[in-house]
């Protein structure tokens, strides 16, 4: 599969996902206040935080996924089979459902819904049992002077190996991630937070052709569309690059500040 169909399907994540998001898995789940009934994970991907969940709480009863690629809504089904109800939504637009749940989680989410990300909290907020949990999980990058970081610094410097000097209307996800005091705001609009943790992490990879992977099925077309169709699948092979070569510079690709939300309803808090 080339990168750029991996992108296009945003396939393949299980293959790379160790560079950053299921590190967070145990974490995430560890800060459940207790043994929950019943989860919904928005964003699910593949599955991989339903599959732990169910490991860690085998009396764990109903279990919704929600994730809004279709490639990644279909490996979540295959993978979780009947332990499992799997949708494909849109999280800026999901439907009432018409119960409610003792956990709900969202790993690394809330910066692809930006500027809309109270849609989103309001309907975990309407969706929550009364002694129910949310697990929240920001990213946030070391931003620079020139206001990028990240993922934005391996997307600037594969732009400039293919002549392209600037983002145009590619938003950088050091705003899409926004400051942990604006995510706070945020949330504490509408939920009661009990806890908050941190940790930093460093982005690392073994090789070019690895992080083009990693790359293609996390982020997508988000930053190739910046370039010529005709230069998309070159993007990545120039991302792979970017990334090994400040690998080997620095002893990693980035690093990033990941936060660990815990929010209850405010009817709980009163």
């Amino acid at each position: 599969m080339s990168a750029l169909q991996r992108a296009r399907d945003l396939a393949g994540y299980d293959e790379v996902a160790g560079l950053r998001q299921s590190q967070d898995l145990d974490w995430v789940l560890s800060l459940a206040p207790a043994a929950p009934g019943s989860l919904a994970d928005l964003g699910c991907g593949t599955g991989a935080l339903l599959q732990a969940a169910h490991g860690r709480w085998p009396s764990l009863g109903r279990t919704l996924g929600i994730d809004g690629a279709a490639t990644r809504v279909a490996e979540a089904r295959a993978r979780l089979g009947a332990r499992a109800e799997i949708r494909q939504g849109d999280l800026l637009a999901l439907d009432p459902l018409g119960e409610r749940f003792d956990l709900i989680t969202a790993t690394s989410v809330l910066h692809w819904l930006h500027p809309d990300e109270e849609r989103a909290l309001a309907w975990i907020a309407a969706h929550l049992a009364d002694d129910g949990a949310l697990l929240l999980t920001t990213h946030h990058p070391h931003v620079g002077p020139d206001g990028l970081g990240a993922e934005d610094v391996v997307a600037r410097e594969a732009y400039a190996a293919l002549g392209i000097d600037d983002f145009g209307a590619v938003l950088p996800m050091a705003v899409r991630a926004r400051p942990a005091a604006d995510v706070q705001r945020l949330l504490a609009a509408v939920f009661a937070l009990d806890a908050i943790e941190e940790r930093e992490v460093a982005v690392e990879t073994a090789s070019a052709e690895q992080y083009a992977r990693f790359h293609a099925s996390t982020f997508g077309t988000y930053f190739s569309r910046r370039v010529p169709a005709a230069e998309e699948e070159a993007f990545f092979a120039a991302v792979g690059e970017a990334a090994a070569a400040r690998q080997a510079r620095d002893g990693l690709v980035y690093p990033i500040s990941v936060r660990l939300w815990r929010a209850r309803p405010r009817r709980a808090a009163r």
